[in-house]
């Protein structure tokens, strides 16, 4: 019996080496799309178009097979989801002989100088939604390809990316790799402007985060405990880095894809130095005041933080649009503290963790009241720290007001 020949032809006509074509050349029967089989109208073979479901495409050839030479004419690369992939499954593998050649997403790196050892490759042929991918899991690659269709285009990634709240990435769309002077690469720093356009098929999308680009702007160590000044706040309504480093241990990640709330969020200097620890989680940063909201988005972008959520409510208000936590922090609560900690302990995980900073005395005994009364283990800290300051000849120690650090764990 024949072997069938599974010839990748890259971009293009032009990709095919003269094995290829002599094979072609060769054949009895040639199975491929329209577009691939007409670059070969020329040579008169017997041609099987591959349309519509792919059993009939696969009964097709098993009726030559027995007597003819074929081959099957697959785009890029016929294993790299290609038509190579699928035709393994229908065939004993001593029958195939695979040709392999340049895939659209090597040709697509290579078009922009690129490395891609390291990308995530995501096809999205054949799919109707992309909702279901793990964004947060996402967030933390640093390259991305997507395999588009007419369907799930460029429009629809940047979409749904937005709608994640996910910033840190630049875009670049190619469009009719290989096809000449109809080639063209385009690069988009706002993931709006390719939601607002048409792109032509066939098209390739790479996500790029910024921070590889080596843009001074967002390209910023990162470490627990960062300088106050790094972030931008109002009226010194920051976590100080000191109390920070403490407060983070005492929320314990122990797992890289925890759910943590922070709860008064403010500058979001918590939550965002949380999700360095918990890169495949999530930090909703919830912040009731609106005037404060531009300080936390602006230290998001600037950290390049894409798993931390903004909600701009005050809690409990929207909990329901939550996911369960894992952990929660309250930095701030005021006169409801005692409806917030109750709905907190309500929704906790088991084996979860809240953490409580607070520089009231009225806050330690409402706190300790509602981790006794839901069976929390509890523990407080309290902490002093003093900063040195310069003086005209030598320095002093000038004190930060005291916080207390209140910790509960929920049994189960």
């Amino acid at each position: 019996m024949n072997a069938i020949d599974i010839i990748g032809t890259g971009l293009g006509k032009q990709d095919l080496t003269q094995k290829h074509l002599d094979l072609i050349r060769a054949c009895d029967v040639l199975v491929g799309g329209d577009r691939h089989l007409k670059w070969f109208d020329d040579l008169g073979k017997q041609k099987i178009p591959i349309k519509g479901p792919i059993a009939k495409v696969v009964e097709a050839i098993r009726e030559k097979i027995g007597r003819n030479r074929i081959v099957v004419l697959a785009s890029g690369d016929p294993l790299f989801y290609g038509i190579g992939s699928t035709l393994i499954h229908y065939f004993d593998k001593v029958q195939l002989n695979i040709h392999s050649n340049i895939s659209s997403v090597s040709a697509a790196f290579a078009a922009i100088k690129e490395p891609w050892h390291d990308a995530a490759v995501i096809s999205l042929h054949g799919q109707k939604e992309i909702e279901t991918l793990s964004f947060s899991k996402l967030s933390t690659e640093n390259k991305i390809a997507f395999l588009t269709s007419p369907e799930m285009n460029p429009g629809v990634i940047a979409e749904v990316f937005i709608k994640a709240g996910i910033y840190d990435f630049s875009v670049c769309v190619l469009e009719n790799l290989g096809a000449g002077d109809q080639e063209r690469i385009s690069w988009f720093d706002n993931m709006d402007l390719v939601r607002q356009q048409t792109f032509q098929e066939p098209n390739i999308v790479i996500l790029l985060k910024r921070s590889l680009q080596k843009s001074p702007a967002v390209s910023r160590e990162t470490y627990i405990g960062m300088e106050d000044s790094l972030f931008k706040h109002s009226k010194g309504l920051i976590t100080k880095s000191e109390i920070r480093c403490v407060t983070l241990s005492k929320l314990k990640f122990i797992k890289k894809d925890h759910v943590l709330w922070d709860i008064g969020s403010g500058s979001g200097s918590v939550g965002i130095e949380a999700s360095f620890l918990i890169p495949w989680g999530l930090v909703y940063a919830v912040e009731k005041h609106p005037g404060r909201i531009s300080d936390l988005v602006h230290n998001i972008k600037n950290f390049n933080c894409s798993n931390v959520k903004v909600v701009n409510s005050e809690f409990p208000d929207g909990i329901e649009d939550l996911k369960t936590p894992d952990r929660i922090f309250i930095g701030g609560g005021g006169k409801n503290m005692a409806k917030i900690l109750e709905s907190c302990c309500e929704k906790m995980m088991p084996s979860g963790r809240i953490v409580v900073n607070t520089v009231l005395l009225q806050t330690i005994a409402t706190t300790l009241a509602c981790f006794e009364k839901h069976g929390f283990l509890t523990e407080v800290v309290q902490i002093q720290v003093s900063r040195s300051k310069a003086m005209p000849y030598g320095d002093r120690l000038e004190a930060i007001n005291p916080v207390w650090i209140i910790s509960g764990a929920k049994q189960g």
